[in-house]
């Protein structure tokens, strides 16, 4: 940490969310310290980590929020880029300072404003303050060379970080890397009442990645399911000719979900849901005059939605798992289903 007086001081910092970092820090000299130390963005330069995290303090421009914030480096350059993440506020503010010049702007999130035009028509228009501050910022950026930038965090790194590179043999660039966690889950189950008869049972595997700087409760899942339901042994429906379902087997492949999971404690309450598509192949009995000749096979697919609920039992490095996934009959709930209304009980490992 650097104070005030431009002193360094060091010790150990309580890693937290970037929101909760933009608050205050506790600070402590070494970890056998009974009590830590509270800083606020007023009494600290910065602070930083030894995995290259670092944190300056920024002036906010805001009329409900003034003072001051800790505020995180992405880049490092002619310009440097600092995202200042909210609790409340998916795209965060930026500052970004020019270190040739020491000059710093406060981009903020545009809000909607209502305009009349001259013949009385109403409509919204994003307030577009934040590119004027963007361009100013760089100073050989010729005004024929503007472009529309959208206001996102990526879009914003992408365009500061182009820039640097054309300077980098004055003013090196470098980018922090956001630390990320990735677990792996897979999760066995069997329905907690077989209406249908036959055996059933449903397996899938997740990658869970955590962006811990940012959230410690929403992460990004996706992964794949495997249904099974057969029954060989059901009775033969009494008709001349046709077919007759005894099989059912989907994939699912989930690329896109989201998960919301507490994120302290022995035992965690979770819940997610994803987007995908499921493969099914259907094997039929073939009944020609009313006897069973054989079987014929069948594929078809569709969108799935992914829905599940459970606990997290912590063991360490790793967690059991117990969940509820449903399935509804008609509607694409954890893969493409036979005809059925249940409940799965699943169990699982998570690592």
């Amino acid at each position: 940490m650097v104070d005030l007086k431009s002193d360094t001081l060091r010790g150990f910092i309580k890693e937290e969310t970037d929101a909760r970092l933009a608050e205050r820090v506790n600070f402590r000299i070494n970890l056998q310290a009974s009590t830590s130390k509270e800083y606020t963005p007023e009494e600290l330069v910065g602070f930083g980590f030894e995995n290259g995290r670092n944190f300056k303090t920024q002036k906010s421009d805001l009329i409900n929020y003034p003072g001051f914030v800790f505020a995180k480096r992405l880049i490092k350059g002619k310009t440097d880029l600092y995202v200042w993440r909210k609790k409340s506020q998916a795209k965060p503010d930026m500052f970004i300072t020019n270190n040739e010049i020491d000059k710093t702007v406060h981009l903020i999130n545009p809000s909607k404003k209502n305009v009349t035009s001259e013949d009385g028509k109403k409509f919204s228009r994003k307030d577009r303050k934040y590119l004027g501050l963007l361009y100013s910022i760089k100073t050989e950026q010729q005004d024929q060379n503007r472009k529309e930038i959208r206001y996102s965090e990526k879009k914003i790194y992408e365009d500061l970080l182009n820039y640097n590179l054309q300077f980098s043999e004055d003013y090196p660039v470098s980018e922090y890397e956001e630390k990320q966690v990735n677990r792996y889950e897979i999760v066995v189950g069997m329905p907690m009442e077989n209406s249908v008869g036959g055996t059933q049972f449903r397996v899938s595997i997740y990658r869970d990645k955590q962006r811990t700087e940012r959230s410690t409760n929403w992460s990004y899942i996706r992964g794949v399911s495997f249904r099974h339901w057969g029954n060989e042994d059901r009775e033969l429906p009494d008709f001349k000719n046709g077919t007759s379902n005894y099989r059912w087997q989907t994939l699912s492949l989930i690329p896109i979900g989201v998960k919301y999971q507490k994120a302290k404690g022995i035992v965690r309450p979770y819940a997610y849901a994803g987007l995908g598509i499921g493969v099914l192949l259907m094997t039929d009995y073939v009944i020609e005059k009313y006897e069973n000749t054989g079987s014929e096979k069948s594929f078809s697919y569709g969108p799935t939605a992914n829905l599940g609920v459970g606990l997290k039992i912590n063991l360490g490095n790793s967690y059991l798992l117990t969940e509820i996934t449903p399935t509804i009959d008609g509607i694409f709930f954890n893969g493409i289903t036979p005809p059925m209304d249940a409940l799965f009980l699943n169990l699982g490992y998570s690592f």
